[in-house]
């Protein structure tokens, strides 16, 4: 594993001429970076570009939105339905850096998508400079594979890509029957699931497909129940009781007052000097208690570093090998080290490097500090 500065470069994504591009992880944070090693040109900032976080002679560092892929790993099987919204929303970004004179022709390597969300890295690369519209119809057709030519924006991509038409016609035409298909496929259907979503679509028919849940995401339903507490009494008023055959457009509103003065004289019985002092060699007993826990030296138990793995959500089941270990640690690297949720032990403090497994996702590698926090591996 190479390092550059204060990033660790985990893995080469694409070669663009002498330009290599990196997944890296920042040292000091833990943050996942994208690396441009050899870039040439001047960086480009706007709507849907990846932020640039820092600029050297020998790179630039872009920032990598946590959870977000690159698309080439849907090269061949994207789904229609969501390549149809990926295009459209590159073709907005591309229009509006064409409009600020910069021509970008984006490749699957450096496009980052999360759920509907799209980012262009490497805006302003030299290597980069071309063609938006041939890159992106060569983008869809790398997407869809074999499915392309029943892509619905075949056409019109192949009118835009023989400049017969402009980019915007991709984000300005109606969505019709699109929006309603999406709206189909963003429901869950999932066997037995029956909740609802936390929050009502909006009424306006163009923010709502852009603010609906995504189909694979699971979402929780609380329903409020409006109970009465326990020790209350609440005085019945004609107010309460709405008129037969009418439903109350507002909440009822049931008023409970308490009297300020207790109708009867509290007496309050003199407190036993035995129990006041009971309770202070009590309080003095744990506080001395607390005093030899907290001074007694901690060590590691076993002579090893105890470090908590745990899953998002708690049911998923996640294989966690090592693969690198720091400097006088005598573990093996290739064991599998636990299947979290659980617990593994180190030998010595440093970073570990781990690979992290769950069945029917690409394995991801992690650079662990021991010792530390708990690691908390979320599943979407």
């Amino acid at each position: 594993m190479e390092v550059l500065g204060n990033y660790w470069l985990r893995r080469i994504l694409a070669r663009i001429a002498s330009v290599v591009v990196y997944e890296g992880q920042d040292t000091h944070t833990g943050m996942p970076v994208m690396v441009l090693k050899g870039a040439q040109g001047t960086p480009a900032l706007g709507e849907g570009v990846l932020p640039l976080l820092e600029e050297t002679p020998e790179a630039w560092v872009l920032e990598w939105p946590i959870g977000a892929v690159p698309l080439s790993q849907y090269l061949g099987v994207a789904d229609l339905e969501r390549l149809e919204h990926w295009v459209r929303e590159m073709a907005r970004i591309l229009a509006s850096l064409k409009a600020q004179g910069v021509s970008h022709a984006p490749i699957p390597e450096l496009c980052l998508v999360k759920g509907k969300r799209v980012w262009l890295a490497g805006v302003g690369l030299k290597e980069l400079s071309g063609e938006p519209e041939k890159a992106l119809a060569a983008l869809a057709r790398a997407l869809a594979g074999e499915r392309y030519p029943e892509f619905p924006l075949r056409e019109t991509l192949e009118r835009i890509e023989a400049k017969e038409d402009p980019l915007e016609v991709l984000f300005s035409e109606p969505a019709h029957a699109h929006g309603v298909q999406e709206t189909e496929a963003l429901t869950p259907e999932t066997p037995g699931q029956e909740a609802r979503p936390l929050e009502e679509p909006s009424s306006k028919p163009e923010e709502a497909p852009s603010r609906l849940p995504s189909a694979s995401r699971k979402v929780l339903s609380v329903d409020p129940v409006s109970e009465p507490l326990e020790g209350q009494e609440v005085s019945p008023t004609k107010e309460t009781t709405p008129p037969e055959g009418k439903t109350p457009s507002r909440p009822r509103v049931i008023r409970i007052e308490e009297p300020e003065e207790p109708s009867f004289t509290v007496v309050e019985p003199p407190r036993p000097r035995r129990r006041s002092l009971l309770l202070g060699l009590l309080g003095a007993v744990v506080l001395l208690g607390l005093a030899l826990l907290l001074l007694r030296p901690s060590s590691p138990s076993g002579g090893g570093y105890v470090m908590e793995f745990r899953t998002d959500p708690p049911t998923e089941r996640a294989e966690v090998f090592l693969l690198e270990v720091p400097e006088g640690s005598r573990m093996a690297p290739g064991q599998l080290l636990l299947t979290a949720p659980g617990r593994a032990e180190f030998d010595q403090k440093g970073v570990y490097r781990l690979r992290i497994r769950v069945a029917g996702r690409d394995p991801v590698d992690y650079l662990l500090e021991v010792p530390g926090p708990p690691l908390v591996i979320k599943v979407r």
